[in-house]
């Protein structure tokens, strides 16, 4: 069967103008398992709308030759509205300019409305109740109506994902490793994908992602509706993780072509393309909790240099970047920022960038929980 083609129109948001996603479908609808795939949420983050360019024409020719199981839905670059926003030259894809939201925040949380659709008819074969729920979770976000163009974004996004085993919500860094968010309920099975990515740190939210970002609102429904409806068997039915492909400025056609091999090779491990994967890598990293990840914050205002480099792996106490007060004089004049745990420096800001007080400067990958970040979900905004 080949591959569908779908544009679905946004709800316009000026007279004259339409926005539309672009949707590439393969395999039969309604197979199993059903994976979707999307890239750049957050418009300006363009490392996995490199990755899904290369992984079409391997999906293409897995199609030609009747290897694709299941179900795949590809969005290569899910965010049109992000897309257009370009202020002073530079395109800036994180925030909606109307509302300043970032648009990986407040996605539905459909659990409330298909908790009320199956609380009468939910039995003891969990198989039946996952079927139950993936027709309650589309039939609710078929009946959002949206008010605004961003809001219908998200209910078509919603609806296109909500039902599948695995959910890759691809993203970037702005200086970073490969890494990955993911859930607690998910550490086994984000194991395979780690390793076959070869990611340098994965990290889990507990018990579940509470903040409602897309990756998460697809994973969390099954442990919310289990809490809810804990006399009745409803598994982990969807596998959903933020893949964070290293930097911004990591675009090229060699990474893309290596990442899209490794997407390819994590379809073919998880059964949804036919084939061989080989034998699993070995995982690079632990997979660790959000409370171990240490957050550098600048204290003050001044000019950043680095002393470490992106998957840097450091110890606790020691010196990441320092601020440099650009106007005292003397090269002495700084203020050294260090790590509060042994770990690995995933994530980074460019040297040079002038920073402002409560400005997040780096993330560390640490195993032991600290104790001031028990509770927070690492998302700074």
């Amino acid at each position: 069967m080949a591959r569908r083609r779908e544009r679905i129109a946004l709800m316009s948001n000026s007279p004259g103008t339409e926005r539309y996603l672009t949707v590439y479908r393969y395999g039969r609808a309604g197979a199993r398992p059903k994976v979707y795939m999307q890239a750049a949420i957050h418009a300006n983050e363009l490392p996995g709308v490199m990755a899904l360019h290369h992984l079409l024409p391997m999906l293409d020719k897995a199609d030609a030759l009747g290897r694709i199981k299941g179900e795949i839905v590809v969005v290569p670059s899910c965010n049109p509205i992000g897309f257009s926003q370009f202020m002073n030259a530079q395109h800036l894809g994180r925030y909606h300019f109307l509302g300043r939201d970032n648009f990986n925040r407040n996605h539905y949380d459909l659990s409330q409305e298909v908790a009320a659709s199956v609380k009468d008819r939910l039995g003891r074969d969990a198989a039946a109740n996952v079927a139950l729920i993936r027709a309650a979770a589309i039939a609710a976000a078929k009946a959002i109506r949206p008010g605004s163009e961003i809001a219908d974004w998200r209910r078509t996004l919603i609806g296109l994902s909500i039902d599948s085993d695995i959910v890759l919500d691809l993203h970037c860094d702005q200086i970073a490793a490969l890494h990955l968010f993911i859930s607690a309920k998910d550490i086994e099975p984000a194991r395979a994908l780690a390793a076959d990515l070869g990611v340098e740190a994965c990290m889990y939210n507990e018990p579940w992602p509470a903040a409602l970002t897309f990756s998460g609102v697809n994973g969390a429904l099954w442990p919310r509706l289990q809490e809810m409806f804990p006399d009745y068997p409803i598994p982990q039915a969807c596998f959903s993780t933020t893949i964070e492909y290293r930097g911004q400025g990591d675009v090229t056609d060699q990474t893309g072509r290596e990442d899209a091999a490794s997407l390819y090779r994590f379809l073919v491990r998880r059964g949804v393309v036919r084939g061989k994967a080989g034998k699993p890598a070995r995982l690079k990293c632990a997979i660790t909790p959000i409370a171990g990840m240490d957050v550098g914050y600048a204290p003050r205002a001044g000019m950043l240099t680095y002393l470490k480099g992106p998957g840097a792996r450091v110890r606790k106490g020691e010196v990441v970047c320092e601020i440099v007060d650009p106007l005292a004089g003397d090269p002495r004049k700084r203020v050294a920022l260090k790590s509060a745990t042994d770990g690995v420096l995933f994530s980074r800001r460019q040297n040079g960038l002038l920073v402002h007080p409560g400005m997040v400067l780096f993330r560390i990958a640490g195993e032991k929980r600290l104790r001031h970040r028990i509770g927070k979900s690492g998302l700074d905004d």
